[in-house]
């Protein structure tokens, strides 16, 4: 029933970060704005819903501890992209941002190295 529900919160967070990065793309156009929305969580809102949707579903894929730990850094990630977006654009907000490619560089590299992991479990 747990499970279930995580699934649920789960999509239907992806959806709305499906729809934030459609009004990202739009504000950007200059097309329509969201009334009220600033710029920063205008781009915000789709990193900050996609890592939370991809938390809510680990207990629901119940990976291997290997891969929660690296789909936990994954989400992490996107998370602090999306804060970084909410911070006014200073020297720590570079900084962290910095932290955000070596973070995804990471998780490529992680990737790379168990997919040619020959020992991997199938």
């Amino acid at each position: 029933m747990l499970r279930k529900s995580f699934r649920s919160i789960s999509v239907v967070l992806a959806i709305a970060a499906l729809a934030a990065s459609a009004g990202l793309l739009i504000s950007d156009a200059k097309l329509w704005s969201p009334p009220g929305a600033s710029s920063a969580a205008i781009s915000a809102a789709p990193l900050l819903l996609i890592g939370i949707a991809f938390l809510f579903m680990q207990p629901v894929i119940r990976p291997r501890s290997s891969e929660l730990m690296k789909n936990v850094l994954l989400a992490g990630t996107f998370l602090l992209w999306g804060a970084i977006q909410l911070m006014p654009q200073n020297h720590l907000a570079e900084r962290l941002g910095n932290v955000v490619i070596v973070l995804y560089v990471m998780d490529l590299a992680w990737t790379n190295f168990s997919s040619t992991n020959p020992q991997k479990g199938s």
